[in-house]
């Protein structure tokens, strides 16, 4: 863990303070609400509560399995004596449209806090399949949630941290995190040099560990703020 420093906004980057997180959610979800209705990004809701433990900002989306699926049947059975499902969805413009109605969802509820021992945002989310459906396991969270170039990262503790399973700390059921043990390191390799805000922070918090897991910020509420992605530094 790196030393704390000063920077202009912040009172000890790279860490947060509760009053500064808080400010940040404030900040994020103002900039949402003021550009589009969270469907017009893809996302069911998002909302923030005040919980026993500070703020939890709250998002949630519906991921559609069938593009995944779709492309698994191309790669596992190209020589199928059959025609593949892809070819025959092809052929039958109904049974496309039969396909998108009935092909299976994932509601991804993220709920971002403030690690008090690390003094981070941190990434807690769960997965079902539909709105009744049961819990999802660490395979399928990989292979639906995660994209490719990410994988190999979060399978293993690097730069970004690494996917776990712990109790949601204010509810206290099972849930998916990225443990933020490296956050900090990260946040300062690549914003360092930056006077940041609370709301830059998260920003650039959301482009470093919420792309691993499906979660994009659109950018049109943000575009004077980011002008470009932030990378996620090699090992």
């Amino acid at each position: 863990m790196v030393a704390p420093s000063s920077t202009p906004g912040l009172s000890a980057f790279p860490f947060l303070t509760v009053k500064e997180f808080r400010h940040a959610c404030c900040y994020f979800l103002d900039k949402i609400r003021q550009s589009e209705p969270p469907s017009g990004l893809g996302w069911s809701s998002i909302r923030l509560e005040e919980q026993g433990n500070g703020p939890i900002l709250k998002i949630s989306q519906e991921i559609d399995t069938v593009d995944v699926i779709c492309d698994e049947d191309i790669l596992e059975e190209p020589e199928d004596p059959q025609r593949s499902r892809l070819e025959a969805l092809e052929d039958d413009p109904e049974a496309l449209v039969r396909s998108a109605d009935t092909s299976p969802r994932l509601r991804v509820e993220y709920d971002i806090l403030l690690s008090p021992s690390y003094q981070v945002p941190t990434l807690y989310f769960t997965l079902r399949w539909g709105d009744s459906g049961g819990p999802v396991d660490r395979d399928t969270m990989y292979k639906y949630l995660v994209p490719e170039q990410y994988k190999k990262e979060l399978m293993g503790v690097g730069v970004i941290g690494g996917i776990s399973i712990n109790y949601h700390p204010e509810h206290g059921t099972p849930a998916f995190f990225v443990h933020p043990c490296n956050t900090a390191d990260a946040m300062m390799h690549i914003a360092g040099w930056q006077n940041l805000t609370p709301g830059r922070y998260l920003l650039i918090w959301f482009g470093l560990i919420g792309n691993c897991v499906s979660l994009q910020v659109p950018h049109e509420p943000f575009a004077k703020e980011v002008t470009q992605e932030p990378k996620v530094p090699q090992r």
